[in-house]
């Protein structure tokens, strides 16, 4: 099986180091972002409508090809059903890896990894774990981002122990969760505070060390819950800085398959369980799940990879971190260029869009500085994972979705009932949503400014 260590030296090769990157915008070089694309299926066409810009990340996140072809490689081999067959040694292998490559991903020195079938489903026993190990009459502390499964399940925690309960609201004007809201929440008999990482609608970022922080300042025993599905493949993590007690994320979420909930546990949580494993979470095993760990081997080579263009650390851990921030520069740049137009090396003042009668190019001025588009959340790239969506005053979320399909470009309507209530502190029921990953590029981003600009010269549609 192509799983050692020489394999993955001749597959992400390391070319050597370039220089290294920082929190800013910063696009990679064109021939890296080209090997980058190579590996991922489907970048820039469908399998069923043919050629696409794919602007889905966040709804369908692309699979990272070595990540697919492990876990084929996998399924093909002959099922060992003795733990005395060569086949039942080399597949636990695998899964060892796997979950040693996922703690350092995580950045993890203590406590332990645990699974779930579904990112979902992880959250939901985590969330189910912290709540039974607390004791009645403590409060919790959930948010407005939260998902009305967990919602309901507090609710139902809190009526059956006696937990009073309250919610950090979103800053409608920034899209996040801000600090001194959980510290204005917080009191000293908090036990349980939940935490979304990234926004999925805003895409924005939230300061989990910060807010860890202020919580620990009131509540020093409180359990810290993040919800890290929407970050994960953005940029780097470390739970042991963050000073967090539980880290949820979803294999899809960084290009892997098949899907499957991780959930990091601190030292704390995990001594709060008594000794009894939470119904629904899997420990590590060594004959379980071997093409989803196989497949966490694989991204976490894919960074050792790229993080090898930025960084000449020996340690494993350095790269991937290097690798991470530069995606998050990457995404950061084609964000930029999303908001506030690709710059063609023309001036786009405004004075010069104040003296004119005419709104300047979409490519130009991006979509903050359009008059009829309201983006969601703050107007720049500093805190967002790759994810914006907007509304067009006069015109439909589905038909600019519509639009945009038509056009080539894969977007998401948010719709749904889950969306509508987080889009609700922001004063809509449905939005656009564009969300975009590393293998993006800047071409891309123009050619859907330039899409958008016929439908956004339509006159509005008069109500009633």
């Amino acid at each position: 099986m192509a799983l050692t260590d020489p394999v993955h030296a001749m597959r992400y090769g390391l070319h050597g180091a370039h220089a290294a990157t920082c929190d800013q915008a910063i696009s990679l070089p064109p021939r890296l972002l080209n090997q980058v694309r190579s590996h991922f299926y489907y970048v820039d066409h469908c399998p069923v409508d043919g050629r696409r810009i794919h602007l889905n990340a966040a709804g369908e996140p692309l699979a990272l090809k070595a990540a697919v072809q492990v876990g084929a490689e996998l399924a093909s081999l002959p099922a060992p059903l003795e733990a005395d067959a060569p086949g039942y040694s080399a597949q636990a292998t695998v899964a060892t890896h796997g979950w040693e490559d996922l703690e350092t991903l995580l950045g993890a020195s203590h406590g332990r990894l645990w699974r779930a079938p579904s990112v979902d489903e992880c959250w939901a026993r985590v969330l189910s774990l912290a709540l039974e190990a607390i004791p009645p009459q403590s409060q919790v502390v959930s948010t407005a981002l939260a998902s009305s499964d967990e919602t309901t399940a507090i609710a139902l925690h809190a009526r059956r122990r006696a937990l009073s309960t309250t919610t950090v609201p979103v800053n409608p004007l920034t899209g996040r969760l801000e600090t001194l809201d959980y510290a204005r929440c917080v009191i000293p008999e908090t036990r349980v505070a939940t935490l979304v990482h990234t926004c999925p609608v805003t895409g924005m970022r939230q300061d989990v060390a910060g807010i860890a922080s202020a919580i620990r300042r009131v509540a020093p025993a409180c359990f810290i819950l993040v919800l890290g599905a929407h970050h994960a493949g953005h940029g780097p993590l470390d739970v042991a800085l963050w000073e967090v007690d539980a880290y949820v994320v979803g294999s899809e979420a960084l290009f892997c398959r098949p899907r499957q909930g991780f959930a990091w546990l601190s030292r704390r949580l995990c001594l709060a369980m008594r000794d009894a494993p939470p119904s629904g979470l899997m420990p590590p095993h060594r004959d379980e799940a071997p093409a989803a760990l196989a497949s966490i081997t694989e991204w976490v080579a894919y960074l050792d990879w790229l993080g090898g263009h930025f960084s000449t650390a020996i340690p494993r851990r350095p790269r991937l971190v290097a690798a991470s921030d530069a995606i998050r520069a990457h995404e950061r740049a084609l964000m930029h260029c999303l908001l506030h137009g690709v710059d063609d090396g023309m001036p786009t003042t405004g004075a010069t869009i104040t003296t004119t009668t005419t709104t300047p190019p979409l490519s130009r001025c991006g979509l903050q500085g359009h008059p009829r588009v309201r983006v969601i959340g703050a107007p720049h790239a500093r805190w967002r994972d790759g994810t914006l969506a907007f509304n067009v005053r006069g015109i439909e979320a589905w038909e600019v979705v519509q639009w945009l399909a038509a056009t080539g470009i894969s977007a998401q309507l948010l719709h749904s009932p889950e969306a509508e209530r987080l889009l609700a502190p922001f004063g809509y029921k449905a939005a656009t949503r564009l969300s975009l990953s590393h293998y993006n590029s800047e071409e891309e981003i123009a050619a859907c400014l330039q899409a958008l600009e016929p439908l956004l010269g339509r006159p509005p549609r008069a109500k009633g």
